[in-house]
């Protein structure tokens, strides 16, 4: 009993720290057309792994028939073939669908294909009504989401997170079975500290009923013992914001699509897929040097020498995903994979080393150009924007193929991908990392091979940081909650309206801190503002420059932004939470949901964002150690450029100010670095708070609310009186957000 009183009580503290932590900034107010088409996609993906004959969509989707509205189609030869295929047999409904399968992602593209070309907004719908009631779930949901994505009568049309359309790809076997016991009983009987049911009123559900609560530790079992050490980063790699950011972020330029066909900026796609992953590895590595790991162990794929992987998620119908043993061999089934990846590397290796690559033409084009790195990237993905597929393949694709070690299963009905071959899961298996890191090799070697940056590329004339302060970083584990309705089935689309099923699970997360920026200048000008985060280690200060040499690539990108100085000395402040490269709360879709309805009946109105998902905002700091642990910051100041502004979905709108992603910590430095004024490098001390009690929480909220409060000087215009930690209206959005 007194366990479940300390339960409740902290999830009550946890409420109070949701409701004071920053949330999206949203921009634009809806319209009632906008209202329904974001209820209607968000009904479609409710309990996708079935069927509801109470629901809109499935009177619609049984009835409709496409040949009979193929002229409602702007291409008729994608209706015809999709048709034509659907005839022959597509994926079974309870298939394990994988874009990294090909006859499962040829499928799903006739599928997207046929979303796309739609006329209107009333087929697309009709189109997906159909779909779901006929298609392989996990087909819809990745051909449907694609679709609203990229339409351009589905804008901004917000999607429910990917871990709440499938929990169980996020929550491990323990969970999701709680999930439906709750579900079976409604909390009748005494489930113990594992569930527990909170009824909160209209503050939390969907239809005025009860929320039911279900705990998640990926800490109560250690399933690969023979590989411990790796497995003290389960708070990151399992972290359920990170691989949803990573999903999202594989969706923005998903493999299969070329942009030319679908309106986005080619020249990006490329620079995006390394620019993403180094970042993610930098974070990596520093949470490896906050748990004593040190740099990551080489690999070959001959003996596959890389940590096993044991997991505990389960799909949908019931299968486990596919495991990995330590010091495993590649089996006897993916030689063939196995020559191709040998041969893949060389011919990269060659295109980086020659400084060319071959189109398909045979015509060798240049790779050392301003465009270069983004055909680098493209050529390594093996992507549809690759200069010849033929020749250069895929990869990254044919890669996880052979770390992740399922089953070579030719039957397109019965295959099990492993934890690799999707997008949701790839981040939980440290063969992800050790591969990336591989990949991440190729572009580090071609980085070395151009011209390192000239003094006048770096230097900023009569500006110098005089001095960096940051307030003290403090990290701890935080519980955040999440919606896993879909874990359950239901009888009827009404019932499922009717309760919400959440889980809680710990977080790492950081105490919002200031950094403050003393920085002298001899005119008026403006500058861009860039700073970093890396690796400190002993000596460094007796050799900065062999220091950065080996170092400067695990430097993790906090911030860019850009800043006006006066002539004399300018005193600068920014805050954590400004930085555009991070969003720090998502909104639960139970409490999204109401607010759809609410506006749809006119009780209130309904603002939303363009920028969905960015890197998960409470990840900003690796942990630190209790003690303290000792990190370098990096700032730099340069010339400010006129920015490029590009539009990407999911991502939203992006400001380049004409420098590498990355500048100028992406390539090797010449030792003249160090004795330039317009850079400054600084220690700081990261502290982990190991037993979060009660206590600290309440005090950790309280310093939260009082920062926010002297959030400088627009707290007062851009606050609400209802929600006080809310300063995400359209002013503040049309002040800050468009700097980035």
């Amino acid at each position: 009993m007194r366990n479940c009183v300390v339960f409740a009580l902290l999830a009550m503290v946890s409420m109070v720290a949701a409701e004071r932590s920053p949330t999206y900034d949203f921009k634009k107010t809806a319209d009632m057309d906008y209202l329904q088409k974001q209820k209607k996609v968000f009904d479609l993906l409710m309990y996708v792994d079935g069927t509801h004959t109470d629901a809109e969509y499935f009177e619609i989707g049984r009835n409709y028939d496409i040949m009979t509205n193929v002229d409602y189609y702007m291409d008729k030869d994608v209706v015809y073939e999709f048709v034509n295929m659907y005839k022959i047999g597509m994926l079974r409904k309870d298939g394990l669908f994988t874009y990294y399968k090909q006859e499962h992602r040829e499928e799903m593209m006739l599928l997207y294909r046929l979303f796309y070309v739609a006329k209107d907004f009333a087929t697309f719908y009709k189109t997906a009504c159909w779909a779901r009631v006929h298609m392989n779930h996990g087909m819809f949901v990745t051909a449907f989401t694609t679709a609203v994505i990229y339409r351009d009568d589905t804008k901004y049309i917000r999607l429910p997170a990917i871990y709440e359309i499938y929990p169980n790809m996020f929550f491990d076997t323990k969970v999701i079975r709680d999930a439906i016991r709750m579900k079976m009983t409604r909390g009748s009987h005494n489930m113990g500290m594992d569930m527990m049911m909170m009824k909160r009123g209209d503050a939390m559900t969907v239809d005025n009923g009860e929320t039911y609560y279900v705990t998640s530790n990926f800490t109560d079992v250690c399933m690969n013992p023979m590989y411990e050490l790796e497995y003290k980063m389960n708070y990151f790699m399992e972290d359920v914001d990170l691989n949803a950011f990573y999903y999202y972020f594989r969706m923005t330029y998903p493999f299969w699509m070329d942009t030319k066909d679908y309106k986005l900026p080619r020249f990006l796609r490329g620079d995006i897929y390394y620019f993403f992953h180094k970042q993610i590895m930098s974070r990596y590595y520093l949470e490896r040097l906050s748990n004593d790991l040190g740099l990551i162990e080489d690999f070959t794929f001959d003996r596959m020498d890389l940590p096993g992987f044991v997991s505990d998620i389960s799909f949908t119908n019931g299968m486990y995903m596919p495991r990995r043993d330590w010091w495993n061999v590649v089996p006897f089934y993916k030689l063939r994979i196995l020559d191709l990846i040998k041969n893949l590397e060389v011919r990269v290796m060659d295109a980086i080393d020659s400084g060319y690559v071959y189109d398909e033409q045979g015509k060798q084009v240049s790779i050392y150009t301003p465009e270069g790195l983004n055909h680098l990237g493209n050529l390594i993905e093996g992507n549809c924007d690759s200069y010849n597929m033929k020749y250069y393949g895929a990869y990254d694709a044919l890669a996880r193929d052979l770390l992740g070690q399922n089953m070579d299963c030719k039957c397109k009905d019965y295959y099990v991908p492993s934890s690799l071959q999707l997008f949701s899961t790839s981040m939980r298996d440290p063969a992800f990392y050790r591969l990336y890191d591989r990949i991440l090799y190729f572009f580090q070697r071609y980085k070395a091979m151009l011209n390192r940056y000239t003094k006048n590329e770096l230097e900023f004339p009569g500006v110098k940081i005089e001095n960096v302060e940051v307030d003290k970083m403090v990290t701890f584990f935080d519980k955040k909650e999440y919606l896993i309705n879909n874990a359950v089935a239901v009888d009827s689309f009404k019932e499922g309206k009717s309760f919400n099923i959440k889980t809680w699970q710990y977080s790492l997360n950081y105490k919002p801190f200031t950094y403050k920026f003393a920085v002298n200048s001899d005119k008026d000008t403006r500058g861009v503002m860039r700073i970093f985060l890396g690796p400190a280690v002993e000596g460094e200060k007796y050799d900065y420059y062999t220091y950065l040499l080996n170092y400067y690539q695990y430097f993790f990108m906090l911030d860019e932004f850009q800043v006006d100085l006066k002539p004399g000395m300018n005193t600068i402040e920014r805050h954590s939470i400004d930085s555009y490269f991070f969003k720090h709360n998502y909104m639960t879709g139970d409490v999204y949901y109401k607010k759809i309805m609410k506006a749809l009946q006119g009780q209130e109105p309904f603002s939303y964002n363009e920028r969905m998902w960015a890197f998960p905002g409470h990840l900003m700091l690796p942990k630190g150690t209790v003690d303290g642990m000792r990190f370098k910051l990096f700032c730099y100041i340069g010339p400010y450029e006129e920015p490029k502004v590009y539009e990407m979905p999911i991502l939203g709108t992006f400001k380049f100010y004409g420098k590498s992603l990355g500048f100028p910590l992406d390539r090797p430095v010449n030792p003249y670095f160090l004795q330039m004024d317009n850079l400054y490098f600084k220690d700081v001390i990261i502290t982990h708070i190991k037993d979060y009690t009660m206590d600290y929480r309440v005090n950790y909220n309280s310093q939260m609310k009082d920062y926010l409060v002297n959030y400088r000087d627009y707290n007062t215009k851009y606050m609400t009186k209802d929600y006080d930690m809310k300063y995400i209206h359209n002013d503040y959005d049309t002040k800050y957000q468009r700097r980035f």
